[in-house]
């Protein structure tokens, strides 16, 4: 018997996606929501996907930041309290951080979600989640053993693979970062993390048996390395994580089992 074609996740969400904006402008047009431009129905339209998303994959430390576009595009609408948009966009990437921190691992975001287009350019990246992502545009290096990810207004994991790790830069400005080192080796003199968090939460797992120095300086934020990882042998394979946290956090933990 043959088997019916599967459809991924990802086409399925930009099929709903268009079917939501075709929904909404045809609603706009019949009265149901008064003064709404054409972007704003797009962007409510992705927001309602992000929502959608978050409760099937149980992702909820990401739902703060859709709902807050939501609220943004239909204040005026429906009547509610104004909030200006940079209120509700701190307050959201606030409880966001909040989650992330608070809720167990199961209820955190693994997906890709990104929440405002720049000039950045899509490229490959190493989540075991691909065909369950939104794409969107970020910011990303593609030399694996110089990896550059760069995450505004949304949350990302990723899982980083190299055979020989140098650098890493990971930038996190309102919203979340998750990065895995399990598939890496580090070079043979070591190799340097370079973090910027700003209004956001970055967390970076690592071997366990792997040695962690922390150089970071935090500013109204946290900058947590496991205890574990810093007591590890000398000789043992060194990463050393250096840059500023402000208003944030950064936590770095070593990967369950290792």
């Amino acid at each position: 018997m043959a088997r019916k074609p599967k459809i991924k996740s990802s086409k399925l969400a930009w099929g709903v996606f268009w079917l939501l904006v075709a929904g909404l402008i045809l609603a706009n047009h019949l009265g149901g929501f008064v003064q709404l431009g054409v972007w704003s129905i797009v962007r409510a339209a992705l927001a309602l996907i992000m929502v959608f998303h978050c409760f099937v994959s149980l992702s909820f430390a990401s739902l703060p930041i859709p709902l807050a576009a939501l609220y943004y595009i239909f204040q005026a609408q429906l009547g509610w309290p104004f909030i200006a948009f940079w209120t509700l966009a701190l307050v959201a990437v606030l409880v966001t951080c909040a989650f992330y921190i608070l809720l167990p691992r199961r209820y955190g975001s693994r997906k890709h979600f990104v929440f405002v287009a720049g000039e950045g350019k899509k490229r490959k990246h190493y989540s075991e989640d691909d065909d369950d992502c939104i794409e969107g545009q970020i910011e990303e290096g593609d030399d694996e053993n110089n990896p550059y990810i760069s995450v505004r207004f949304g949350g990302a994991s990723r899982y980083l693979r190299s055979a020989c790790l140098e650098t890493a830069e990971l930038n996190c400005s309102f919203g979340a970062l998750e990065v895995y080192f399990d598939n890496v080796k580090l070079s043979p003199d070591g190799a340097e993390v370079y973090v910027d968090c700003k209004f956001g939460a970055i967390e970076i797992y690592v071997p366990g048996h792997w040695r962690v120095i922390d150089d970071m300086s935090a500013s109204l934020g946290s900058a947590e390395v496991s205890r574990r990882l810093q007591k590890a042998d000398t000789d043992a394979p060194t990463m050393t994580i250096k840059g500023n946290v402000s208003l944030g956090s950064v936590e770095v933990s070593r990967i369950k089992g290792s």
